[in-house]
């Protein structure tokens, strides 16, 4: 009785072992290509499951410009997915604010053109100088995902999509004042 125990616990180690080695090689094989390529698959990283906590509570997806907004989509669509009342309106834009548990929040310009959206500005109203960064690291790759290779110059960084976008992130922090700035614009209408 005691060499069948004996043979089913190596057996059961030897299986253990090498199912982990399988798994650690597949992890392994992915690592490697993301680093060849450079790319990461939005498809795996940033679906709603497994967008970082911060970017899904800004409620970013993976079809649209912002919140599910589009440049270019009627002005009414927003509306439709901003389900808050807006802090200002008038002929020329609306905004809203998101506030999150911390106490930070985001205000959300969004203006229009010919009843179209034609800008999206918006605020992070952040705590501090490392909250700042994290979400800076976090946006930077959903943004290089999504529209290509960024530019850096003057403390901004652009992004040009192929879908006609132009997207911007800026620290905008000063003092005890903690903050980003992101803005979307059509290409054809950035001077």
């Amino acid at each position: 009785m005691k060499s069948h125990y004996a043979s089913w616990l190596i057996a059961g180690l030897f299986l253990t072992q090498v199912a982990c080695q399988s798994g650690q090689k597949d992890k392994t094989q992915t690592a490697d290509s993301a680093a060849v390529t450079g790319k990461v698959d939005p498809a795996v990283d940033y679906v709603p499951e497994a967008m970082p906590t911060r970017l899904a509570d800004l409620g970013l997806t993976r079809d649209s410009h912002w919140r599910g907004v589009n440049l270019g989509d009627p002005f009414t669509a927003v509306a439709e997915h901003e389900h808050e009342k807006p802090f200002e309106q008038d002929a020329n834009h609306v905004g809203y604010t998101v506030e999150f548990k911390n106490l930070e929040s985001a205000d959300m310009l969004y203006y229009q053109k010919d009843s179209k959206v034609s800008g999206i500005d918006v605020d992070l109203f952040l705590n501090n100088k490392s909250a700042v960064d994290t979400y800076a690291k976090e946006l930077t790759p959903y943004f290089t995902t999504r529209y290509g290779q960024p530019k850096t110059e003057n403390n901004v960084t652009t992004w040009n999509g192929s879908d006609g976008a132009q997207v911007t992130l800026k620290d905008v922090s000063k003092g005890k004042d903690y903050g980003l700035k992101i803005k979307f614009r059509p290409i054809s209408t950035v001077q």
